[in-house]
């Protein structure tokens, strides 16, 4: 059942049950009415009798005087009277107002509740008058009054269902719209609108899904962005590992290849001292691509800040850079109960901060000091901040991929990525803000509320 039909069906059951109870209310003071009148009619009867009776003595004919007594309430739409003699047969009785009788069913819910008056003749004629109510008549003309209102009822209720059926279609008429751009927006299609017309509740809600589609559509935009960022970052990196395969790990591999073979011809020719020397060529290769390869790997996934924590993988980092730019001294200011204090998920934003910030500084610039800082500050945050000396060359450090990139995850987490530099351009500072516990910080200020 649509909407639309339970809210007309609702309110023409409120007006039929409405309509049922006034009926049966007016139903019963009606009945009340009649029988108030008739027991005022049996009252003035019997009056009208007895005053009969009182001149009845001087009649010359007592019979002829009953009988014109009982003819006095023909006509009489309340009761009727009849003649009976001391045998107890019906001799004369009044005739009413004839009228179609109202349905038996209607009738039994009137029944007057008053019952016959019996009025003895005096002597020496005797026998008796009997008033019987008749509420016939008041009946009929109630069961009439009562077809009236029910054909004005249900009238006014079928035209009334009508109109509110009109009423509620074009107040929910708006509706549809909703459901309609509900669907496209389901569908992923964020630039349907509806309009903002109509009742003021209407108006809100229209204006309320407008604003909720372009919130998706500025995350739709938002997530393609990041999925192109991503892919371009998946690239660098990728360019990253095939050229330090290609430039370090490549010329070691053929040096392990060609003191092999030297090795072999050696032990060939019994040269097993030399062979030997070669041997521990080999070696010394082979270590040499292991540590390599160790830092290749805790590049792409810092083993040290799970096992070890982050200030074991920020020295793990910037070992790795030292080793290949010795004329960059480091400065490392990095808790050392970082754990206890910080979150593992926030320890992962922080550590990547910093892992771009190296980046940045020492593939885009010219630093001979890098300062890398991690401290906690009021409010339960973390500061987490690298600064360079050296100037950038090439496209500005803050437009980069991957300081885009940390601003997103930074952003993500609530927290704030700002790059800043000093006046004259040659100093440069990368710092992510953020809470170090964030979800414990919410359950705290709720608990403290």
């Amino acid at each position: 059942m649509s909407l639309r039909l339970r809210v007309v069906v609702a309110i023409a059951l409120l007006l039929l049950s409405a309509s049922v109870v006034g009926t049966a209310l007016a139903g019963w003071q009606a009945n009340k009415g009649l029988r108030d009148e008739l027991v005022a009619a049996l009252a003035g009867g019997s009056q009208t009798v007895r005053g009969a009776y009182a001149t009845l003595g001087r009649s010359d004919d007592a019979a002829r005087d009953l009988q014109r007594l009982v003819a006095a309430f023909d006509g009489n739409r309340h009761l009727r009277a009849s003649l009976i003699d001391l045998a107890g047969r019906t001799r004369w009785q009044s005739h009413p107002i004839p009228v179609t009788p109202a349905p038996v069913w209607f009738a039994a819910l009137f029944g007057p509740g008053v019952g016959p008056v019996r009025l003895a003749i005096p002597p020496p004629v005797g026998g008796w008058i009997v008033l019987d109510p008749q509420p016939d008549n008041d009946v009929a003309a109630i069961w009439a009054e009562f077809v009236d209102l029910v054909t004005v009822l249900s009238v006014s209720l079928i035209l009334g269902s009508g109109l509110m059926w009109l009423s509620v279609g074009g107040a929910l008429r708006p509706l549809a719209a909703f459901s309609e751009v509900f669907q496209k927006i389901g569908s992923g299609d964020y630039s349907a609108k509806v309009r903002e017309a109509g009742p003021p509740e209407l108006a809100r809600l229209g204006r309320g899904v407008n604003e909720m589609a372009g919130r998706l559509a500025a995350m739709q935009e938002r997530t393609q962005r990041l999925e192109g960022q991503l892919r371009t970052l998946q690239d660098e990196e990728r360019a990253d590992l095939a050229r330090d395969l290609h430039d370090v790990i490549g010329p070691h591999l053929f040096a392990v290849n060609v003191d092999a073979a030297m090795a072999r011809r050696l032990i060939a020719e019994g040269r097993s001292d030399e062979a030997q020397i070669q041997v521990d060529s080999i070696q010394d290769a082979v270590g040499h691509m292991q540590r390599l390869v160790r830092d290749i790997l805790g590049r792409l996934r810092p083993t040290e800040l799970i096992e070890l924590g982050l200030k074991a993988a920020v020295d793990e980092l910037v070992a790795f850079w030292k080793a290949r730019n010795p004329g960059i001294t480091f400065a490392v200011k990095v808790p050392d109960d970082a754990e206890l204090f910080i979150a593992d998920e926030v320890r992962e934003i922080l550590y990547r901060v910093i892992q771009e910030g190296l980046n940045n500084a020492v593939r885009h610039g010219r630093p001979t000091l890098i300062e890398i800082e991690v401290s906690p500050r009021e409010g339960g945050e973390i500061l987490a901040q690298v600064t360079d000396d050296g100037a950038p060359s090439g496209k500005p450090v803050g437009v980069g991929f991957g300081l885009r990139g940390m601003r997103e995850r930074v952003a993500a987490a609530n927290g704030a990525l700002t790059v800043r530099t000093d006046a004259n351009g040659g100093q440069w500072t990368v710092a992510a803000r953020l809470a170090a516990r964030p979800g414990e910080d919410a359950l705290d200020e709720a608990d403290a509320a």
